[in-house]
């Protein structure tokens, strides 16, 4: 089967949004789990383990939208993305630890969704640029 020459880059960044969507639902239904096991938090009846999928793939087809918003408008590099990604990763985790401070910064929902976004930050900053200039990911 040949490779199609022309993918647009609505389908490119939107494939590498949903493929990085794919691997972050892993990571964190696995941090889920490993944050639950060592802090004995019990479950919320808002992030149980089908909703945090659900979460994290609503989360990247967004930012495969601001992706090619950013490539196709703005003529921006991945650099410019990458910024964007980690200023809003960043202002995330620091406004969720700071919200309440009657309890612990890193247990209950706080560290939870804390990771959530580190995570997804990382998948955002590493996995979803080399997706999308990868040149055989369409095969």
């Amino acid at each position: 089967m040949r490779r199609p020459e022309n993918v647009p880059l609505f389908t490119k960044a939107l494939l590498s949004c949903v493929l990085t969507g794919f691997a972050a639902s892993i990571a964190n239904g696995l941090y889920s789990i490993l944050f639950r096991g060592i802090t004995h938090y019990m479950p919320a009846i808002e992030f149980n383990f089908l909703s945090i999928p659900l979460t994290t793939m609503v989360v990247f087809i967004v930012l495969g939208v601001l992706f090619f918003v950013f490539v196709k408008y703005f003529n921006r590099t991945a650099f410019y993305i990458t910024l964007f990604i980690l200023m809003v990763a960043f202002i995330a985790i620091t406004t969720l630890l700071h919200s309440d401070k009657s309890e612990a910064p890193l247990y209950g929902n706080h560290g939870l969704i804390a990771g959530f976004v580190l995570i997804n930050g990382i998948l955002g900053l590493t996995l979803l640029p080399y997706l999308y200039n990868h040149p055989r990911k369409f095969i």
